[in-house]
């Protein structure tokens, strides 16, 4: 994948979450974002929290799309052939719809006068962790293969740095956007998707099946792996046939 390619991804997938999905605030970076040093140093500390590390992020603006609920995305392209995908919730609000709610009627009065800046500050850090949903990370490193040792592409879910759920397909920044918010905000998904009710038109689950569609295969991936459990699609034709034999 080139520059111009991850470019034109990182586009697809704000304007996905912004005019589709109705859940994006605001689009930074159209581009691979460059390496963060402060993030990056506070992220690898083993003693740091998730919590720490998303804050760190969200103050420096090391994001390219910024979500409704102050979720954000980070994409860093290292190579044609080596990228990052990144989704850091907000341990505060993300997947837990009551909070959000309350968030935004403390915006409301502090933008009526109700309440100032720092009255609305003081309520928003006091509201509980709740940790709803985890951090999840997608890396494609061929360089760093090693069979069913090391996975050339992988998400880490959560924070635990050895966790790696292989995967056969290199996943760009439009596939991994699409899939979180498929996942993680799924009241409005069923709003754009005709399998779950919403009026015929243009369906982000069929949108989403066409990008999957086009996302290209990992050749770094033996058969040994392919027997193994991991993320990918079309298993091959000889498992299906095997599947549907009549047991004798």
């Amino acid at each position: 994948m080139d520059e111009r390619d991850f470019s034109r991804q990182i586009g697809l997938a704000w304007s996905s979450v912004k005019d589709a999905l109705a859940i994006g605030k605001f689009l930074i970076a159209k581009r691979s974002l460059p390496v963060d040093d402060a993030f990056r140093a506070v992220a690898l500390n083993e003693e740091a929290t998730y919590e720490e590390i998303y804050k760190v992020g969200l103050s420096r603006s090391h994001y390219n799309i910024l979500l409704s609920d102050y979720a954000y995305f980070q994409f860093t392209l290292q190579s044609p052939t080596s990228w990052r995908l990144g989704y850091f919730p907000n341990p505060w609000l993300t997947g837990a719809p009551a909070a959000e709610v309350e968030l935004k009627h403390w915006e409301t009065l502090e933008e009526i006068g109700a309440l100032n800046h720092e009255e609305a500050s003081s309520l928003i850090g006091d509201m509980p962790v709740r940790g709803a949903v985890p951090p999840i990370r997608f890396e494609y490193a061929p360089a760093e293969y090693q069979e069913l040792a090391h996975p050339a592409a992988h998400f880490h879910i959560g924070r635990h740095s050895e966790n790696r759920w292989a995967s056969s397909l290199a996943v760009g920044p439009l596939a991994f956007t699409l899939h979180i918010a498929k996942m993680y905000y799924p009241t409005a998904w069923a709003r754009c998707s005709r399998f779950y009710g919403a009026a015929d038109g243009n369906c982000i689950d069929e949108m989403f099946l066409g990008v999957v569609n086009d996302v290209r295969i990992v050749h770094e991936f033996s058969e040994k792996e392919r027997r193994a459990m991991h993320f990918g699609k079309n298993p091959p034709a000889r498992w299906w046939e095997a599947f549907a034999r009549p047991r004798t």
